[in-house]
């Protein structure tokens, strides 16, 4: 078992704290491995003991337990199962009773500091026996207890029902009825589910939804990937619907509230608003316009302006050029209109998605600038984007004042475009999304019809380029939508069409779910680039608490970077000591959420590498990805895609959409169904980080890492990848110091992808350079070339051997020969002794040529340099075992004397 990092490294400051940072990782390492049976098939003693212990913590909180006894209780709900603990497999009454056994398993799950008293261990002994259905039996029936034992005893009970492998109406029925007692009122439950993840708009309609809930008495009982599980006295009989998509619409304002920056911006066709920024606050809108008429004012370029009056001026005529002259309208000539014609560009824009014509626009702007009829009639030949604003400066008389009245008209207007009647508070566009994407028990409306008809009936043009084809249907630019997306309708690039860029056909709400991770995540301050998303999950049955650690969590690694940007992690740590150190970094990294209310039941994390290629960074995600995932104290299911959405989570623990060919041998298929899948990847992205730094600088050690994923289709490789990286860095490496650092990860890592094959070609070349080794089979010095030299001579025998020769005439010619290169070399020769450890050294040699080539030189010659790479690593493994042998002896000579 791999050794897991934690994240949780501050001093705990509750009992839930407590128990995630100690407790629940000690409850893994000793218990991941206890696989169980039954109604339980599938699930580890660990994983049932930690479902347990958080649902009584949260149980014990509602309830309102006092603070000295609720520790107790969930000491007694981490060794529940005593007969499991125990190798003989005694009955639970029997292990309860026998303390010395009781307090050992505590102190395992280091929960024995809980248990300070007598009275406090005669109260777990009490609460393990009951929950398991044992009644008082004994003479303490006569003795007065605790009043509260019968409600503690029901949520232990309870706990233990919890994770049953059975229908949830059945487990509910059961849970209902032990609750009852824990709460001592009456209790209902009901499990509120996602349709679909569309990520931080998703997670902030799951916050809406709970604090709806809890208005009406509702608590969150817990927390999984696709909803959450809710009980309270009396369930509510009204439709919460449009409640909840009004508290949403105000969360996702409040977002886009603090972004309009983000919302207002330039582009090559002028300055464009957003519907979101027009919608939270106008006047923020009209200083971040104004802000953008000042920049353009400093970057005007008469030349350019020149070109542009050049081209809008011919395309509307000579006749018209002149006519408008007659009225004062003279093209811009200077900063201050070139600002002025920008701003009369942004109001047309804005009318524009207003639903105007081109013509009432213009009527409207030219009222709200003092532009005069006749100077109106005037300027109509001409462009109404782009050369009307040129020719219209010096007809504005208003300047900067008539633009911002005709900015604030259309924002009224497009604020209206999009209002439902006043008696609604919420438009039925989010009342709809609500249904649709959350399974509520008093949902009333029924949606699926109407989006069948919508896909069914949609214009082909029409068809979603992002999220479901619907009723409601934006059509937006790629800067709006998220990177790749592809364009289903090219109209605008036929011949006499626009020359602007095509549009994207997009869902509203799958639109608005991307704009808010745009928004909402620390993106690096650089291009937009590709990334990669990282969905992790809270695991099934998650504490609230759970959610509450792991928001703080992220804002902490967040805040790492105090600008505001991604963060990575210290990859010389992470790839040398498998440790995780965050920091900041303005240019790759993981794009973290800004807010709290974007992490619920998921979280999604950009990832972005900066120019690496798309197998690079996938490794570098996933390693991220499971370093994160795998942590002892959070432990959750994730996804690893280059899309925004993916599929609920599911039973597979862990899931990597688009994995390269080159790739499969080092990740396998991508679906990993537990958690010990997943370490057995992590390990391997381990011993190959480890690999990298041993041969490489930390500068260089990516591409040395993507060489080595590549050399795993054929795992023999990897010996020459390490040798070519080794001499790339150093013109003579030092071999054996670099054979100590990668041998056990180049070992675990060979063991891991080739588990059950026993390599004729290893045993052979080990027992070739065990034989070289030994009778000191080499050239004249310990250089690579003088190590390798009668290896050397082998292949060279074979690339010259002729067909019609046998290889009884090629090996002896060889023993012959290399015993003169020997002979003379060696200050005092060589003797008959050489010549029988020479021929012991080709016998082998011989045997790996006919046993695994069968005795066909191209095979062979094709493999020379990995071969040669291998038997060079076994000489220095083979030099380090004589060595520690030789030391043993004398060691035992030593003692002897």
């Amino acid at each position: 078992m791999i050794k897991r990092n934690r994240l949780l490294n501050r001093p705990p400051k509750s009992l839930e704290e407590r128990y995630f940072t100690e407790i629940r990782p000690q409850l893994y390492e000793n218990h991941a491995h206890h696989h169980q049976y039954g109604v339980r098939k599938g699930t580890t003693l660990a994983e049932h003991l930690d479902s347990a212990c958080q649902f009584v913590l949260t149980v014990s909180k509602i309830a309102e337990v006092a603070e000295d006894k609720r520790p107790l209780l969930l000491a007694a709900t981490a060794v529940h199962d005593l007969n499991k603990l125990d190798p003989q497999e005694r009955k639970v009454k029997t292990l309860a009773r026998d303390k010395n056994f009781l307090r050992e398993q505590l102190e395992k799950a280091y929960v024995l500091t809980f248990v300070t008293s007598e009275d406090d261990f005669e109260l777990v002994r009490k609460l393990i026996e009951r929950h398991s259905g044992h009644n008082i039996s004994d003479g303490t029936i006569f003795l007065p207890e605790d009043e509260n034992i019968k409600q503690w005893a029901a949520m232990l009970t309870a706990a233990d029902l919890f994770d049953l492998g059975i229908p949830d109406e059945k487990r509910f029925r059961k849970l209902e009825t032990e609750l009852t007692v824990a709460f001592d009122r009456s209790c209902k439950l009901f499990r509120v589910r996602l349709s679909e993840d569309k990520g931080y708009i998703t997670a902030l309609l799951l916050g809406a939804c709970e604090e709806v809930l809890q208005k009406y008495g509702l608590h969150c009982l817990a927390i999984f990937p696709d909803g959450a599980l809710f009980e309270g006295e009396v369930l509510p009989n009204a439709d919460l619907t449009k409640e909840i998509a009004a508290v949403w619409q105000s969360k996702i304002d409040q977002v886009f509230g603090n972004n309009i920056e983000r919302l207002v911006r330039p582009t090559k066709d002028g300055i464009k608003v957003t519907q979101q920024a027009i919608q939270q606050n106008i006047e923020e809108v009209l200083v971040n316009i104004e802000a953008l008429l000042e920049k353009k004012k400093a970057s005007y370029k008469s030349d350019k302006i020149a070109k542009d009056v050049s081209k809008w001026g011919e395309a509307a005529g000579t006749e018209a050029i002149k006519k408008a002259a007659e009225l004062g309208l003279i093209p811009v000539d200077n900063s201050e209109e070139f600002a002025i014609s920008e701003g009369l560009k942004a109001a047309y824009l804005s009318y524009r998605e207003a639903g105007l014509s081109p013509k009432e626009v213009w009527d409207k702007m030219a009222h709200h600038t003092g532009i005069s009829e006749q100077q109106r009639s005037a300027i109509e030949p001409f462009n109404g984007q782009y050369g009307r604003p040129l020719f219209a400066v010096k007809a504005a008389v208003k300047g900067m004042d008539g633009i911002r009245e005709a900015l604030k008209e259309s924002f009224q207007l497009r604020k209206e475009s999009t209002q439902t009647s006043e008696e609604v508070e919420v438009s039925e566009e989010m009342v709809a999304a609500v249904n649709r994407m959350i399974n509520l028990p008093f949902t009333i409306q029924l949606s699926g019809v109407n989006d069948l008809n919508a896909y069914i009936e949609a214009n082909p043009k029409q068809r979603c380029s992002l999220g479901s084809t619907s009723t409601d249907i934006d059509e937006l630019i790629s800067d709006n939508m998220p990177p790749g997306t592809k364009v289903q309708a090219f109209s605008n690039r036929l011949p006499g069409g626009i020359s602007a860029e095509p549009k994207r056909q997009a869902d509203s709400i799958a639109a608005l779910a991307y704009q808010l991770i745009a928004v909402g995540a620390n993106f690096p301050a650089v291009k937009k680039q590709d990334p990669l998303y990282l969905h992790l999950a809270l695991p099934k049955g998650s504490a609230p608490e759970l959610l509450r650690i792991w928001r703080e969590l992220l804002r902490q690694i967040a805040a790492t970077n105090g600008d505001g940007g991604t963060v990575t992690v210290d990859e010389l740590q992470l790839y040398r000591d498998n440790n995780l150190e965050f920091k900041a970094n303005k240019v790759i990294g993981a794009a973290l959420p800004k807010r709290p209310e974007f992490v619920h039941t998921t979280v999604i994390i950009p990832l972005v590498w900066g120019d690496v290629n798309a197998s690079l960074a996938l490794l570098k995600s996933l390693r991220l990805g499971l370093e994160i995932s795998l942590s002892l104290d959070i432990g959750f299911p994730f996804t690893l895609s280059s899309n925004l959405e993916v599929e609920l989570f599911d039973d597979v623990y862990g899931r990597v959409e688009g994995i390269p060919a080159a790739l499969q041998p080092l990740l396998g298929s991508g679906q990993y169904q537990q958690s010990e899948d997943a370490e057995k990847i992590l390990e391997r992205l381990r011993c190959i980080g480890k690999l990298a730094t041993s041969v490489a600088s930390i500068q260089k050690a990516d591409d040395c890492l993507y060489d080595l994923v590549r050399a795993c289709v054929r795992p023999i490789e990897l010996y020459f990848v390490l040798l070519r990286w080794a001499l790339r860095e150093q013109e003579e490496p030092n071999l054996s110091l670099i054979w100590s650092r990668i041998c056990e990860p180049l070992s675990t890592l060979l063991e891991s992808l080739m588990p059950n094959e026993s390599s004729l070609l290893t045993k052979y070349l080990k027992e070739a350079a065990q034989v070289a080794v030994e009778a000191n089979l080499k050239g004249s010095s310990f250089k690579r070339t003088s190590l390798t030299e009668p290896f050397t001579a082998f292949t060279s025998a074979v690339r010259s051997h002729k067909s019609y020769m046998d290889l009884e005439y090629m090996f002896a010619f060889l023993v012959q020969e290399y015993h003169k290169r020997l002979d003379r070399i060696r200050e005092h020769g060589v003797g008959e002794n050489k010549r029988e450890q020479l021929k012991r050294y080709y016998d082998v040699l011989r045997k790996l040529y006919e046993e695994v080539y069968l005795a066909r030189p191209e095979k062979l010659l094709s493999d020379q340099k990995t071969l040669e790479a291998v038997y060079l690593f076994f000489i220095e493994e083979a030099r380090k075992q004589l060595k520690s042998q030789s030391e043993d002896n004398s060691s035992e000579t030593t003692t002897t004397v």
